[in-house]
């Protein structure tokens, strides 16, 4: 193809970093197709996860425009940019729809972060950046992104959230989801150091009352989901898209990976195997199937609403838990704590979480600290003085 006065570039993450790439052509049906294959370093690779941008020279510069995640995306883009610099080399002033008076259209600048987002994300992730920007816009009612400034942050947004009454840790993740945004679209009037400060919340489990209350209370099928949460220790969006065929070795090891039919990835982009207990084995093998292990009734997906059926079940038992609120959750936090009581090592419950860092498996230790025999033991030897007299009391 001739050399364009604009042109298409895939950005992509290699092993040397970030690199612009030039993307090839394939035909199909006599046409010519853009495809996500690219030269690098004189060889063909595949770039999924990676980004279409257009490049052009202007007054000597040379300039980049994100086109979002699809080549017809890029296609358009490089089309009208052309129309364009042709335009203007006729002398024609032309003014550019995603420019106004040198500011760029707010409207315009999420919708192409958010096309990136969905194309590199979580759908969990896109559509909570989503709900956060649609948010944002109609709040502070800027048509330019270069109008937001520390007062429609800090002061409107914030104002707003609080009105609806979100939560103090809501808030700061909203906020952070916003910092995100306006750092990507190079206007970072606010950091995350600007956002709110909130309470964090200490390690919340289960007590085996609350559990025994809670079994009691579910169906057959019920009891068999809430068990497969506590007993692996699994977040929500893993169990919501385990699958059968991920239960190997007879039902006894569940192996977390990715799953590109759903566009989804376990969390830390990391594979993991899990042992389950043989009890829960058996009772998996007599239920095994093909498919989603828990797909949503009516559609056949993943179950986005797994917390509703967890309140449904809470709600019919008027159930009360130690520490007021029933959250999926939980049950990871209970797994870590139940498995560390065990003595079981560490690092192996680190694996078996998922978690990255040592010291986030560490935070289970130190609550475990706070509620072993030991501490009890420490607690009635300082204050041994004062009981005698509370025995005299009563």
């Amino acid at each position: 193809m001739a050399n364009p006065t604009v042109w298409i570039i895939r950005i992509f993450k290699t092993a040397d970093g970030w690199r612009a790439l030039k993307p090839l052509w394939s035909k199909r049906s006599g046409k010519p197709l853009l495809t996500q294959r690219c030269v690098y370093k004189e060889t063909e690779i595949d770039t999924p996860g990676g980004r279409w941008e257009i490049e052009w020279v202007e007054e000597g510069k040379r300039k980049r425009l994100k086109c979002g995640d699809q080549p017809n995306h890029v296609l358009k883009a490089k089309a009208r940019q052309e129309l364009r610099l042709q335009a203007q080399a006729a002398g024609i002033a032309v003014v550019d729809q995603q420019v106004e008076n040198g500011m760029r259209m707010l409207a315009t600048v999420k919708a192409e972060y958010l096309a990136e987002c969905k194309a590199n994300k979580a759908p969990k992730t896109h559509q909570a950046m989503k709900q956060v920007l649609d948010t944002f816009t109609i709040v502070v009612g800027r048509k330019h992104l270069e109008d937001v400034n520390r007062a429609d942050c800090l002061t409107k947004f914030v104002n707003h959230l609080r009105e609806h009454g979100l939560a103090d840790r809501t808030v700061y993740h909203r906020i952070a989801c916003l910092v995100t945004f306006l750092k990507w679209a190079k206007h970072p009037v606010i950091g995350l150091k600007d956002a709110p400060d909130y309470v964090e919340t200490d390690i919340r489990v289960y007590t085996q009352a609350d559990l025994d209350a809670l079994f009691a209370t579910c169906t057959a099928d019920e009891r068999l989901l809430f068990e497969f949460f506590l007993y692996s220790g699994c977040r929500d969006g893993e169990v919501a898209h385990c699958e059968w065929e991920d239960l190997i070795h007879d039902c006894r090891v569940l192996f977390i990976h990715e799953k590109k039919q759903w566009n989804w990835k376990p969390k830390g982009r990391k594979e993991r195997h899990i042992r389950l207990p043989d009890f829960l084995a058996e009772e998996l093998k007599k239920k095994r199937g093909t498919g989603l292990i828990w797909p949503n009734e009516e559609t056949g997906k993943p179950e986005r609403h797994l917390l509703r059926k967890l309140k449904a079940v809470v709600k019919r038992g008027k159930l009360k838990a130690t520490y007021a609120n029933w959250t999926l959750h939980m049950f990871r936090h209970t797994f870590a704590t139940m498995h560390l009581r065990a003595k079981t090592d560490v690092r192996t419950v680190q694996k078996m979480l998922g978690h990255k860092n040592l010291e986030t498996t560490q935070k289970y230790c130190d609550w475990l600290d706070a509620h072993s025999e030991e501490a009890g033991a420490l607690a009635n030897k300082t204050f041994a003085v004062f009981a005698a007299m509370h025995k005299e009391l009563a």
